[in-house]
């Protein structure tokens, strides 16, 4: 992982950005490589703009390539996509360390994406640790949700970030996980 920034994108970034999740997204991709992971829902300039604006938009980049990207929003941004307004509806039904997911200031994680030369070397993590800089002072927890037909994505979220399950649902007859993770203020140690 020589070498590599991690940072809020900038304008200059959303169309490798968009180019990266373009090339990931589940309907782009044959069945053999929706098995090393895949992205659901696509994006475009404007969308990434206003996620970028409302939370964050991390970049890895590497020689001033982007290679790596993980979206931020807050639940009220969230509303407007009906998959995360379903998944929010259970928030109070959805139990985290000992209370409802509803008690906690959270952010929704995603989309993300690693490029797939650089999967299984750390950009995760860091893009990961740059995201919970980024969130600290605002948000104690966050949440994403991972297609249940997406095992890669799961066992990196969990194992590799220590993500917790914390329940399924159905949504237009596909299966999720929810995923959640305390925002922990950043030591400067």
């Amino acid at each position: 992982m020589t070498n590599i920034i991690f940072r809020r994108a900038s304008a200059a970034d959303y169309p490798e950005i968009i180019a990266l999740h373009k090339k990931n997204l589940f309907s782009n991709l044959s069945d053999i490589e929706r098995q090393d992971g895949f992205l659901s829902i696509d994006i475009s300039d404007p969308l990434l703009a206003a996620i970028n604006e409302d939370v964050a938009v991390i970049v890895g980049v590497q020689e001033k390539v982007a290679i790596a990207y993980v979206c931020a929003t807050t639940q009220e941004y969230s509303q407007q996509i009906p998959l995360l307004k379903y998944m929010m509806s259970l928030y109070p039904e959805t139990m985290f360390q000992g209370q409802p997911l509803s008690n906690y200031r959270s952010f929704l994680y995603g989309p993300v994406c690693v490029a797939a030369a650089y999967r299984g070397t750390g950009i995760l993590q860091g893009l990961f640790k740059a995201l919970l800089a980024q969130v600290a002072t605002q948000f104690n927890a966050g949440v994403a949700f991972v297609a249940k037909d997406n095992p890669r994505s799961l066992r990196a979220h969990t194992q590799k970030l220590g993500m917790e399950m914390l329940r399924d649902f159905e949504f237009n007859g596909k299966s999720y996980f929810i995923l959640g993770f305390p925002v922990l203020p950043q030591s400067h140690s």
